[in-house]
């Protein structure tokens, strides 16, 4: 709290002390509308708000985050206080909160949570607001050394990375939810929602609330969460080659170079198709599946717009974060849970989240190298192809049937990128359906693009351009 004022520090002292005296004896309750506290507590509040409303997004967000504890220390907070144990309501002077963080958390459910404290005194029905989480930022200002930091725009971004925002509102709106998860197996069922009043019911009167509360917070299943890009732009990736590397298919499958051109959509796919075949006791015949393969180099073009969303969604697959509330979730208060919080707390015993994962021997794993132009560093990844448990990774599986889908053949645009193939890998296929590898394929793969020849007629470049 390094540049605290003096008032501030004595006021946010103070706030501390009077919470600390609970309105009733051995517990903590809401505080009455109307009241003397509850009229400074709203005013408070306005005044906090107005605050947020004015703080810039590139601005220092360390001032609102005491500001934001300041007024978690009002007595009126007290139930808040307790029951809320998620950033940025927590104190961790170890972790600074970027501005833009704090603002989205305030519009998106922050300051309806607040206020909805106010409302819990009132008589009658109640519903609590449980605040969303708190989002990561990836900007210019906040992530200097990041992996993608020459691609980062600014926190006020203004028209930096524009071109992006309508991949943003398709991932998370869409792609990251988990109601459309493509990947589903016997074993994959969303986790029912909890019971969180019967288990609140089998508590004594005094704690129902804290254990309704700590159940609707923590069980999985209790509150909608999604996978979420973090918050912030990059420049969408214009210009360079994606490669795209690896084994598709199982059964039937083919080893496969694909070179796509950003700038143009020009396409370069080199592949080798064939089916495994079963020797005795299961295992797979080598030669015989050689033997059976049919090689081919295609050329043509796809959508660049469709091209440049898969290869940003591929650069921004790994800041993907799971398990995130993206706004205010609304609960009714079940009868019988007088809304009241031990004062002295007892252990939480809160239930984690539970992940789960799925794969079968239909997926392969398939990897990218995105080569910007002017020998920049290039970029690379990996993903189970061709749909997977995770959604970040099934978000560039659909983008990658997109783009192939637009795919026409014809005479190339510019010349394959043979210099730059050599800054690319394919990843491992299992031993079972490939005892020898594949490094060998994949160099004759890469090794019929070097040797490709344009057909008669054709000039890439000319006839292509």
């Amino acid at each position: 709290m390094a540049g605290m004022s003096v008032s501030l520090m004595v006021s946010f002292g103070l706030g501390w002390l009077l919470a600390a005296s609970p309105s009733q004896v051995g517990r903590i309750v809401p505080c009455t509308p109307d009241s003397a506290d509850w009229k400074a507590a709203q005013e408070e509040l306005s005044a906090f708000d107005a605050r947020m409303e004015a703080l810039p997004e590139d601005g220092e967000g360390e001032e609102a985050r005491t500001g934001l504890q300041l007024l978690l220390s009002h007595r009126c907070f007290s139930v808040a206080r307790e029951e809320e144990t998620r950033e940025p309501l927590t104190w961790d002077e170890e972790h600074r909160v970027p501005a833009l963080a704090l603002k989205t958390w305030w519009r998106d459910g922050g300051k309806e949570y607040f206020a909805s404290q106010l409302e819990l005194g009132r008589p009658g029905a109640h519903t609590v607001v449980i605040a969303p989480d708190l989002r990561d930022v990836l900007s210019r200002e906040t992530s200097p050394k990041h992996r993608l930091a020459p691609l980062l725009c600014p926190t006020k971004a203004g028209t930096c990375g524009a071109e992006t925002e309508a991949w943003r509102v398709r991932a998370e709106q869409t792609a990251l939810l988990p109601r459309n998860r493509r990947y589903r197996d016997s074993g994959d069922r969303a986790a029912p929602r909890p019971d969180c009043a019967a288990v609140a019911r089998k508590r004594p009167l005094r704690g129902r609330y804290k254990a309704w509360r700590e159940c609707m917070g923590d069980s999985e299943g209790a509150r909608p969460l999604q996978s979420a890009l973090p918050l912030g732009r990059i420049r969408a990736p214009m210009d360079g080659w994606l490669v795209v590397r690896g084994r598709r298919g199982h059964y039937t499958f083919c080893d496969q170079v694909d070179a796509f051109h950003l700038a143009t959509g020009t396409t370069y796919r080199s592949n080798s198709c064939s089916k495994l075949r079963i020797a005795y006791r299961g295992n797979v015949d080598t030669a015989e599946t050689d033997a059976a393969r049919k090689a081919q180099v295609t050329v043509g073009r796809v959508a660049p717009e469709r091209l440049r969303e898969l290869t940003w969604m591929m650069l921004m697959e790994p800041e993907v974060r799971d398990g995130v509330q993206m706004a205010a979730l609304r609960v009714p208060v079940p009868k019988g849970i007088p809304i009241e919080w031990p004062a002295k707390n007892d252990d939480r015993g809160r239930g984690g989240l539970s992940g789960a994962g799925a794969w079968n021997s239909g997926q392969t794993l398939l990897g990218w190298t995105w080569l910007p132009p002017a020998n920049e560093e290039p970029w690379s990844g990996e993903f189970t192809f061709p749909m997977t448990y995770e959604l970040g990774e099934d978000h560039i599986n659909v983008l990658l049937e997109e783009t192939e889908a637009t795919f026409q053949e014809g005479c190339p645009a510019v010349p394959p990128p043979v210099a730059l193939l050599d800054h690319t890998r394919e990843p491992g296929v299992s031993d079972v359906d490939a005892p020898e590898g594949v490094g060998h394929e994949q160099d004759a793969r890469v090794m019929a693009l070097r040797t490709w020849s344009p057909p008669p007629g054709c000039t890439p470049g000319r006839d292509g351009g």
